[in-house]
C-alpha cells in the first residue's frame, strides 16, 4: 500500500485511461479483422457445441433464397478456436446448406487458416461439426414447417364441372 500512496493520482488514471484504449483498439481490429465474429442479424438457426478440449463453439446461420446469406460465429477457448469457427462461417457464405456442409469440413477450415499444429487440428473438426450441426438443424425445422403445415390440396374442375382434391 505505501507505494501506491507514492504514485500520483494522475498516473493511476492515465494508465486506466490508456487501457481503455487499447482494449477498445483491440475490438475493433478483431471485429474488422474477423467480420463473422458474433451471430448473423436475424438467424435462421443456431447451433453450438463443445469439442473435446473443452472448448465451446456456436455458428448462426441466415438462409435466404436456399443459400448462407450471412453467418456468424462464437467461440470460447484457445485462438486456433476462434480463426476455425470464422473461417468456416466464411466459407460457408454464398454456399447452399448441402454444399457448406460437402465442401468445408475440417481439411477445407485447417488448409484455409493457413495449416494447424498437431495439438491444435481438433479446433477445425469442431468448426466444420459445429456448422454441419447448424445444418441439420436447419432441415429439421424445415421438416417440421412443412409437417405443421401440412400436404398441400389443390382444386381441379373436372369436365362435368366438379371440383377434385389432389395433392399438389
Amino acid at each position: 500500500m505505501e507505494i501506491l500512496s507514492q504514485i500520483p493520482i494522475w498516473k493511476i488514471l492515465a494508465g486506466a485511461g490508456l487501457l481503455v484504449v487499447v482494449v477498445g483498439i483491440w475490438f475493433l481490429v478483431e471485429r474488422l479483422a474477423n467480420p463473422t465474429y458474433g451471430h448473423a442479424e436475424d438467424p435462421t438457426v443456431t447451433a453450438s457445441l463443445t469439442g473435446v478440449c473443452g472448448d465451446t463453439m456456436e455458428v448462426t446461420l441466415k438462409i435466404r433464397n436456399g443459400r448462407v446469406a450471412s453467418a456468424g460465429y462464437w467461440a470460447s477457448g484457445c485462438g486456433p478456436s476462434s480463426a476455425c469457427g470464422a473461417m468456416a462461417t466464411k466459407l460457408a457464405v454464398g454456399k447452399t446448406p448441402d454444399e457448406a456442409v460437402e465442401t468445408v469440413d475440417a481439411a477445407a477450415i485447417e488448409e484455409a487458416v493457413g495449416g494447424l499444429p498437431e495439438d491444435k487440428r481438433h479446433c477445425a473438426q469442431l468448426a466444420a461439426e459445429t456448422l454441419q450441426e447448424a445444418v441439420h438443424r436447419y432441415y429439421l425445422s424445415q421438416r417440421k414447417r412443412a409437417v405443421e403445415k401440412g400436404p398441400s390440396v389443390s382444386r381441379e374442375r373436372t369436365d362435368n364441372g366438379e371440383f377434385h382434391k389432389g395433392l399438389a
